[in-house]
């Protein structure tokens, strides 16, 4: 029989984003949210099996309430069992509240992997053994999965599977391999079915091919403009003949975009007021370039403005935006016949347009 994996990690409730102050209570409680989403993802597609592979949890210091919710909502899964692991943001230790607060609240479909032993499903009604590699801590030079090559292994059951977090060379960035390193060659000849793995943000492999045995399915909601993707996840099936095939979900809601734009005149403005002029679950941190009139460069305090209104955060950066040095500022700027009017009439006759830019803006920083 074959067997229906959701497959999730890294959505580190609780994170906090005080870098946006406007919009951290809604980033906070979108990471709530996506979960909720994701288990009735999950539901929808008949899953059996829900796997969270590690930092479901910012920190272990999480507090009662939240926890709390985050057990409810990941026992509400209408599948079979949720297999949750701990992640380095929220290590499994014996000392703290979280994990027992957690399972306390969660339910008995709820599986959680706090030993670095076989875990049947058989009790779960599902005809797989988890292998898991938690993580008892937030840094290690050691793979959490080591284990696993000399376990035992009930040939009698149909599905074997590897669930771990950590960084794996190649993939995740790891320079100083304190991350609990996976080689891609170790987790492959280990004997598993498949890889679900958890650390790394961003989903892997980027298209599935059919032939995969290793899966990190990314944060499901974006965490900062370094994570320019929508949030992620796989749903995926193990066949009775150990093939796989996976589906790539888009799970989140609020996008992080960085962007840079040239400007030219008053259209691009306008085009950038059109992309983003709408209320929006957006957060925009954007770079204009360009060499553009004074009046172009009078419409950009108004822009922001207006743009501030309907997104959810506004980062617009203009020191690469220029005004465009013409005969008319010339006039304006510097007197008739002299020095400074004289080079840089020559120069915009001449049209040397760079030459008139480092000129202009020389003259700018020597003049009172």
């Amino acid at each position: 029989m074959s067997l229906r994996v959701f497959l999730t990690s890294d959505l580190h409730l609780g994170m906090k984003f005080a870098q946006y102050p406007a919009a951290h209570a809604e980033l906070e409680e979108e990471r709530f949210l996506c979960l909720e989403r994701m288990v009735a993802q999950a539901g929808a597609a008949h899953c059996d099996l829900l796997v969270i592979a590690g930092d479901l949890f910012h920190r272990v210091s999480m507090s009662k309430r939240d926890t709390e919710r985050a057990a409810k909502a990941i026992g509400a899964f209408p599948g079979k069992c949720v297999a949750v692991l701990p992640g380095n943001h929220d290590y499994y230790s014996p000392d703290d509240e979280l994990w027992p607060r957690f399972r306390e609240k969660s339910g008995d479909s709820v599986l959680f992997l706090d030993q670095p032993r076989p875990c049947s499903l058989r009790g779960y009604e599902i005809d797989a053994c988890i292998y898991p590699g938690p993580c008892l801590s937030i840094h290690s030079a050691a793979s959490a999965v080591g284990w696993v090559r000399g376990a035992a292994r009930d040939e009698t059951i149909r599905h074997h599977i590897g669930i771990a977090h950590g960084s794996l060379e190649g993939v995740s960035p790891d320079f100083t391999e304190s991350y609990f390193p996976m080689k891609t060659a170790d987790l492959l000849s280990s004997g598993m079915d498949a890889w679900f793995l958890g650390h790394t943000h961003v989903r892997y492999p980027e298209r599935p091919s059919g032939h995969d045995r290793i899966y990190y399915p990314g944060t499901p909601a974006p965490d900062g403009f370094d994570c320019t993707h929508a949030g992620a996840a796989w749903l995926i099936e193990l066949g009775d003949k150990k093939e796989i095939s996976a589906q790539p979900l888009s799970t989140g809601r609020i996008r992080f975009v960085d962007r840079t734009l040239e400007v030219k005149g008053a259209a691009d403005l306008a085009e950038l007021e059109n992309a983003y002029g709408v209320p929006d679950t957006t957060l925009l941190r954007l770079r204009l370039k360009g060499r553009v009139t004074r009046e172009i460069l009078s419409r950009i305090g108004p822009l922001r403005a207006r743009m501030a209104e309907h997104l959810m955060h506004l980062e617009l950066r203009t020191e690469d935006l220029r005004e465009t040095i013409t005969r008319e500022a010339i006039d304006r700027e510097y007197p008739v016949g002299s020095f400074p009017h004289s080079l840089l009439s020559q120069l915009a006759e001449e049209d040397e347009q760079e030459a008139l830019q480092i000129a202009h803006e020389l003259l700018q920083e020597l003049l009172p």
